[in-house]
């Protein structure tokens, strides 16, 4: 397996080289203001400050589904197999009887897939430990071969649509949409190929819509959150509003951000909208984004492999640290959870045996109620703080104390 996670790094430049030189998806030509145009409601690029404004209004005022007293945001990160990791863990939370009721629930790649399930409810916990679990996966990696030097993905997407198509049921749309209707959101970001943004898809308004083409577009927003650049081909997205139709190239969420809390065109506004009150945020990081020591062997492969991790590694750190500087801005309390040192992990080990073994380490996590200790809260003192940084281990600190 790591050898083939080798190769496919290495086939990687190759891959996006051709899909430059080789028109292999012909499209209608669009500008900017043409996808503007025809961009519906439920699709946020963040392009303009009437689009950044309606995400915020439409965040806040998820504030009046609370039922418990809290306004919880759970964002679910991308991973791959390691996913399975934190699909035990919603599951595992729901056994131990404290599962809040997200208002917010957000995913990116593999967190984009476990996300529906979790915004559904706790009755929908079989369905979801049946996604990862049940060797559905286990072909989820099939090579092209030689032929992936010609095609914008170097593995088969049939495997990976047929996964989503399978899991996606009737009824959990069913259950989506009407909690929507009671005013929580379900978010999943894609990557614009076209744009080199982020999007935010609003997918409970998407599954309110009953007609075929929209639970098309359900669908393929998750495959295009999963859609590893270069490993998987792109997603054509169809965006249409008013009579306006553009065909959108979309790819992993992942690209931008490992995990969405707030997009990244709000990290650093202050939008001067309501305060959130009690608030909580919670983070599965479906990886572990600490460093690692190993003398790294000099070759080409073994680079590439060690440059790419550390960069995911990187990128989760710097999404962690914006999103805790973002908490502790507005006061809001911030827990983290990852997969720990003891449990071995590994992104792109799909098979059935090393799937549920890591959901059942997240199930352990998290009803043993260690899945999230690691935790920011602005409202400790400082040298409380302090004190939590020095007694605990350092990958608990996520972002040096301020104020």
């Amino acid at each position: 397996m790591r050898r083939f996670r080798l190769l496919v790094l290495l086939l990687l430049p190759a891959v996006f080289l051709t899909l430059g030189a080789c028109q292999t998806i012909p499209r209608p030509a669009f500008d900017a203001a043409d996808l503007a145009a025809a961009s519906p409601p439920w699709r946020y690029d963040f392009l303009t400050p009437e689009a950044r404004d309606r995400f915020v209004r439409e965040t806040v005022n998820t504030q009046n589904a609370t039922r418990d007293g809290t306004f919880d945001i759970l964002a679910l990160s991308g991973g791959g197999a390691n996913g399975a990791y934190g699909a035990g863990v919603m599951v595992g939370w729901s056994q131990a009887g404290n599962r809040p009721q997200f208002e917010v629930v957000t995913g990116v790649s593999t967190g984009a897939l476990i996300a529906p399930f979790v915004f559904a409810g706790p009755r929908f916990d079989p369905a979801l430990e049946h996604a990862y679990t049940s060797g559905q996966t286990d072909d989820l990696l099939k090579s092209r071969g030689v032929l992936a030097l010609m095609l914008p993905g170097v593995f088969k997407p049939e495997p990976l649509t047929n996964l989503v198509l399978n899991n996606i049921s009737p009824e959990l749309l069913a259950a989506i949409a009407e909690e929507h209707r009671k005013g929580r959101r379900l978010y999943v970001s894609t990557t614009s190929l076209d744009t080199q943004t982020q999007v935010v898809w609003d997918m409970g308004a998407i599954a309110q819509r009953t007609d075929p083409a929209s639970r098309l577009l359900f669908v393929n927003v998750l495959i295009a959150s999963a859609s590893i650049p270069g490993a998987f081909p792109p997603v054509l997205l169809d965006v249409e509003h008013q009579g306006r139709r553009i065909q959108e190239l979309h790819v992993d969420g992942g690209t931008v951000s490992s995990f969405l809390v707030v997009p990244q065109a709000l990290l650093l506004e202050t939008p001067d909208a309501r305060p959130l009150g009690d608030a909580r945020i919670w983070v599965v990081v479906n990886g572990k984004w600490d460093p690692r020591f190993e003398v790294s062997r000099i070759s080409a492969i073994s680079i590439a492999a060690r440059s790419f991790d550390t960069m995911m590694k990187a990128l989760q750190r710097s999404d962690l640290t914006a999103v805790t500087q973002f908490a502790r801005r507005y006061g809001l309390t911030l827990s983290v959870a990852a997969i720990p040192d003891h449990v071995e992990a590994n992104t792109l080990d799909f098979t059935q045996a090393h799937m549920t073994a890591l959901f059942q380490a997240g199930e352990n996590e998290a009803q043993a109620g260690r899945a999230f200790e690691r935790r920011v809260d602005p409202s400790e003192p400082r040298q409380s703080r302090r004190r939590h940084r020095e007694q605990a281990p350092p990958a608990v600190v996520i972002a040096p104390p301020v104020g």
